[in-house]
């Protein structure tokens, strides 16, 4: 089991670093193409909820855990007090997320927005 750590300012236009090591450990474990590209649309469609579309004052902290052929990803939110997120995902989000990934989910922890995806490589 591998492990990487992040983190990066709560802006969205630092998200495509977050997708690029996302990307670059799918295709260390031999995910297809399309795969890479669903864990893409997760690792996106979840960090904005964190992110917000103006950014947010704060860090958002990044775990990627590689084991065997499954990719995990756990993002959280370290924000300034008094930012109101949403962990509430809305049925587009769900449903999107059920299409990409094997398992998704949206939460406060610890009074913190956080969220988890994980994706393994297709069997063929």
């Amino acid at each position: 089991m591998d492990t990487i750590s992040l983190t990066i300012p709560a802006q969205p236009e630092y998200l495509q670093v977050v997708r690029l090591i996302a990307a670059g450990l799918a295709a260390r474990v031999g995910f297809t193409v399309d795969e890479i590209e669903d864990l893409r649309i997760a690792v996106d469609e979840l960090s904005a909820y964190l992110t917000g579309s103006q950014g947010r004052d704060g860090d958002l902290d990044i775990r990627f855990v590689l084991e065997d052929a499954r990719l995990k990803i756990d993002g959280t939110g370290d924000l300034a007090p008094g930012q109101k997120v949403r962990t509430e995902l809305t049925d587009m989000s769900r449903m999107i997320l059920q299409t990409v990934v094997d398992t998704a989910s949206l939460e406060q922890r610890d009074g913190k927005p956080c969220f988890s995806l994980s994706k393994a490589k297709h069997q063929a």
